[in-house]
């Protein structure tokens, strides 16, 4: 059967409609999602969070293909952390990498989740579980992107967290030895020298010890754990109260490093 020409006209045309207005269609979507976005981004910059915050969201939710849904999600999570709605921020920062798991923003994502728990570390005296969170999180931004730009902060951030869990650990040690419990503040100056060896408490924890076994009449064990002090921290700047406690043991300077 031949077809008549009509139709072949007819078809052709139908078709090329068809491929403009899908062309069309794809161009606005990437406009809209584009305006929407650095919209976002001015009122983001001008501190006007909940605006900015539906506009990140209209590009997740309504343009989801888009090349700014990652990056509007990410905003989207910012806005929580820039008002301190710190858990809402860690869920809102981990919704990047599990929906973009390719996005060049995952590796920050993941440690601006850490840094949601670290701001919800509180003072010393407090339980300190959120600091306990921070750097396991930490930890595991490293382990998944160890040649990242911030791993640098992410140490640091560490570090600084595990001095404020060893002089939350201190603290306690301290307290139990002024109380008149040496067993108990013993347990937690080694909790200090052993998990904490590097923080910036741990001198005053090995000589803190010292003192406590001291106390406790244990004369010997007394000797051998200023001994290790000396080994371990050599430029504390506690030795002159180290000579001291030497001196009182009858430390020989040989061993403990301390006499004169």
């Amino acid at each position: 059967m031949r077809i008549k020409p009509f139709f072949v006209v007819f078809s052709s045309l139908m078709i090329a409609m068809l491929i403009a207005s899908c062309t069309s269609t794809q161009e606005l979507i990437v406009q809209g999602a584009g305006e929407t976005f650095h919209d976002g981004l001015d009122l983001l910059q001008n501190k006007d969070y909940d605006r900015a915050r539906q506009e990140f969201d209209v590009v997740v939710k309504q343009y989801p293909a888009s090349a700014y849904a990652d990056s509007a999600q990410f905003y989207l999570a910012q806005t929580y952390y820039d008002t301190e709605q710190y858990l809402t921020a860690a869920f809102e920062f981990g919704n990047v990498y599990r929906n973009y798991p390719s996005s060049k923003l995952a590796p920050e994502a993941r440690f601006m989740i850490a840094k949601c728990y670290a701001a919800q570390s509180p003072r010393v005296q407090l339980d300190q579980e959120n600091s306990k969170k921070a750097i396991e999180s930490f930890q595991t931004f490293i382990d998944y992107y160890p040649s990242s730009p911030l791993v640098p902060k992410a140490e640091q951030e560490i570090t600084n967290l595990r001095n404020k869990l060893a002089d939350k650990n201190l603290q306690i040690a301290e307290l139990y030895s002024t109380m008149g419990y040496y067993k108990a503040a013993v347990v937690y100056y080694d909790v200090i020298l052993d998990q904490y060896h590097d923080s910036n408490v741990a001198d005053k924890a090995a000589l803190g010890k010292v003192k406590v076994l001291i106390k406790r009449h244990k004369d010997g064990e007394a000797r051998d754990a200023l001994t290790k002090f000396y080994s371990t921290f050599p430029n504390s700047g506690l030795k002159p109260e180290a000579d001291k406690l030497a001196e009182s043991l009858k430390l020989d300077s040989g061993k403990g490093g301390g006499g004169n």
